[in-house]
């Protein structure tokens, strides 16, 4: 770091300067002015000229005096200019070591959750147009309060297996309850994105348990695993690797795909393998799968003709 010395010194040397070589200039002229004039005449100037050399002298002094404090000041700040990078390198590992530690796995990031949404393309929004085809042998989990509510839950279960709960991991909210509940620790889902995209990574996100009503997070899912496939029934799709969920991290956590695909993909199979301890059921708020379109591609919207057809 670069200081810029104080300018009042050198401008103060300066005219120090100016003075005592305009004083020696007057002294000069004054003992030539005696010496044309004759001695009787220098006499009354020698108590002058010892008033006018204490003057030089003392001035003298004074400049001598201020280059060693200007010589002291620039050493000083010469010091602190060594010192500074060394401060600075130790607030940035101080302010490193502060930092949440993230997840074990080095692909993991976290990001806020008040601009998440604003940072990373969501291919699997539902309001954008994606949605969930299927939920294969997974049952939701719902707690009716009489036997009516169980009878309705058993009836659109039976009617629309794939249209109940599944969707409120494609949507925006994060309050407790806005979620897919399934039964169990074991569950999938068959999602269509947005369109034929080259899958980077996916995040998940769960509650945290300070805003958990049982101030714990057991019902979060832990080992995942995302699968590409070029149709719903795909029986060979294409792995993009398997993950962990950290209920000691944050709130949201993206996870960057181990296997680069060589294709895109217009459909994904994001499967649940365990949760963090719930015997009953598996929260999932939030599934956000990113990447790019694949080249010469843009957002498709299919029709469930196409979908059958595929």
């Amino acid at each position: 770091m670069d200081f810029d010395l104080p300018a009042g010194n050198s401008c103060l040397q300066r005219i120090f300067r100016v003075f005592v070589c305009g004083a020696l200039s007057l002294l000069l002229g004054m003992h030539l002015y005696t010496y044309q004039w004759g001695r009787s005449s220098s006499e009354s100037f020698t108590g002058e000229f010892s008033d006018l050399k204490y003057v030089i002298m003392q001035l003298t002094r004074g400049l001598t005096e201020v280059n060693r404090k200007h010589e002291r000041l620039q050493s000083e700040m010469e010091r602190i200019s060594q010192v500074l990078p060394g401060v600075a390198a130790a607030a940035s590992r101080a302010r490193a070591a502060l930092e949440p530690a993230m997840a074990r796995s080095g692909s993991e990031k976290s990001f806020e959750i008040v601009d998440f949404d604003h940072q990373m393309i969501d291919f699997a929004l539902e309001s954008a147009g994606a949605r969930v085809l299927s939920t294969g042998d997974t049952a939701d989990h719902a707690l009716p309060a009489s036997a009516l509510g169980w009878a309705l839950h058993a009836v659109t279960s039976w009617m629309c297996k794939e249209c109940l709960g599944a969707r409120a991991m494609l949507r925006p909210g994060s309050l407790p309850g806005e979620c897919w509940a399934f039964k169990g620790a074991v569950g999938e889902a068959t999602v269509l994105l947005l369109g034929t995209v080259v899958v980077s990574g996916f995040s998940i996100e769960h509650i945290p348990p300070q805003i958990a009503p049982t101030k714990e997070i057991s019902s979060a899912p832990r080992h995942i695993t995302l699968e590409g496939l070029e149709t719903p029934t795909d029986p060979y799709p294409f792995d993009f690797g398997s993950f962990e969920y950290d209920i000691q991290g944050k709130p949201i956590q993206y996870f960057e795909v181990r296997k680069r695909p060589p294709r895109g993909y217009n459909i994904v199979r994001i499967k649940f393998l365990s949760n963090w301890g719930n015997p009953v059921f598996t929260c999932v708020y939030r599934v956000r799968i990113h990447g790019s379109l694949a080249p010469g591609q843009g957002v498709q919207y299919l029709d469930e003709a196409q979908i059958e057809n595929e």
